[in-house]
């Protein structure tokens, strides 16, 4: 019997997850996802607890810090719930506890061709012939194919058995609208509460303050009038997201986000009205693209992004730190335009004229 180093127990397992283990190693997203996967196979359904134990057992001894691993595989579910390679369902003979389903193997049809497989086989790595699952890039929790020359992945994983789900169900964006439209929605719900006292805590986002300087927007107000995307403290926790209507710096109104049967954080609808706020005032908030390394593009953006278009970049990208700006994501050059459409489109921003 031979009898094998930690190195080499490394290598094996990095390889018997489909990834290459010299780009990977066992504590990686990539390998983290690959493993929640293989496990899910066999133990779905199941709670979050029993895939994370199955997952972090066989590390023990083979990684310094299992409780920072831990830590990785329960933010790498997480993600990959987002995704859609697990749905979640209430037990019904405990409506405290969460069961989590393996989804059927699926695939998502981008614009320009390639796919992001969303699912997990029952008991094999990868449902697909040998020479597609060779060409699969994991990034992060995502798995993409990109096409060859003349190659129609669509069909071909129509021919295997695949589903496929639409883009826009599988992102799950908000409904398109023109940001007049989507700020009148707000401000009708919001001249609909009744008139309210004094705020304690209350800080406003400064809609005349330059967009690239997110963290300086934010001021007490004074004797301002109109509507604003605001904060406000609360007993315990975190300050409320909210929408205020002042006159002489004085709150009249105020809606509290999330709204009633929101699917998004309270955060998340506050970031994306203030887009549109931005740009119905003529300075909307920015984006920049550089080429940075051979065959990419980094988009880089200077205020924070609603979680669905973080959910939709991370699949499709890389999040990578930035110089400047706030956050930044690393594209192919074949995804950047269909990018760049997204972010004017559905989130109202602007390329910057400076390069910057």
């Amino acid at each position: 019997m031979k009898r094998l180093n930690s190195d080499q127990v490394h290598k094996q397992t990095i390889v018997s997850l489909g990834l290459n283990p010299a780009k990977h190693s066992l504590t990686s997203i990539e390998a983290i996802a690959a493993s929640l996967r293989r496990a899910a196979g066999f133990l779905c359904p199941c709670v979050e607890s029993t895939l994370i134990r199955s997952v972090i057992r066989p590390m023990r001894g083979l990684v310094p810090d299992i409780q920072t691993v831990k830590a990785l595989a329960k933010d790498t579910l997480e993600q990959m719930i987002a995704l859609g390679d697990f749905h979640e369902y209430r037990d019904f003979t405990d409506s405290s506890a969460v069961v989590l389903y393996a989804a059927q193997c699926s695939f998502v049809t981008r614009k320009n061709g390639s796919v992001v497989l969303v699912g997990i086989s029952a008991d094999q790595t990868s449902v697909l012939p040998t020479d597609l699952e060779e060409r699969i890039e994991a990034v992060g929790c995502v798995r993409v194919l990109r096409p060859l020359p003349g190659e129609s992945l669509r069909d071909d994983l129509y021919e295997i058995g695949l589903i496929e789900i639409p883009y826009k169900q599988w992102v799950k964006m908000p409904r398109f609208q023109n940001f007049d439209q989507h700020i009148s929605d707000y401000d009708q719900r919001l001249t609909s509460k009744p008139s309210t006292g004094e705020i304690p805590g209350l800080q406003i986002l400064d809609s005349t303050s330059h967009t690239r300087f997110y963290r300086k927007r934010w001021i007490e107000p004074k004797d301002q009038t109109g509507n604003f995307i605001a904060r406000r403290d609360q007993a315990y926790g975190a300050a409320l997201w909210c929408y205020v209507h002042l006159e002489n710096g004085q709150p009249q109104h105020l809606l509290d986000f999330p709204l009633l049967h929101s699917r998004w954080r309270g955060c998340d609808e506050a970031w994306h009205l203030q887009m549109a706020i931005d740009a119905r005032q003529g300075h909307p908030q920015e984006f920049s693209l550089r080429a940075v390394e051979p065959g990419t593009h980094d988009l880089i953006v200077y205020s924070p992004i609603p979680m669905w278009a973080q959910r939709r970049w991370d699949a499709i990208g890389e999040w990578i730190k930035p110089k400047d700006g706030l956050t930044a994501f690393r594209f192919p050059d074949s995804e950047i335009d269909e990018e760049s459409r997204f972010a004017r489109t559905a989130m109202w921003l602007e390329q910057a004229r400076d390069g910057m």
